[in-house]
């Protein structure tokens, strides 16, 4: 006999087929049409609202990066006095 018991076997119903009527009629276009015209607006809308954290940080990351250059040359001349 083996130490495991055997796995039960469950049957699984598939969902329902996907039924093709044709083309899409012209108020599906349509619908289509506002739904990417409001996900166009809901991305712009976004952009605008990040714009300034945006710019901010483009700022300190320049301000990050002047004060390292700054102390690598600040460095580079006292290593060269030496």
């Amino acid at each position: 006999m083996p130490g495991t018991p055997r796995r039960q076997l469950t049957r699984r119903s598939l969902p329902p087929r996907p039924t093709y009527e044709g083309a899409p009629a012209v108020e599906d276009a349509a619908v289509t049409t506002r739904r990417q015209s409001a996900e166009s607006r809901r991305v712009t809308e976004n952009v605008l609202r990040q714009a300034p954290y945006l710019a901010a940080e483009l700022k300190r990351i320049a301000g990050v990066v002047t004060v390292c250059l700054g102390l690598l040359g600040v460095l580079t001349v006292i290593d060269r006095m030496r």
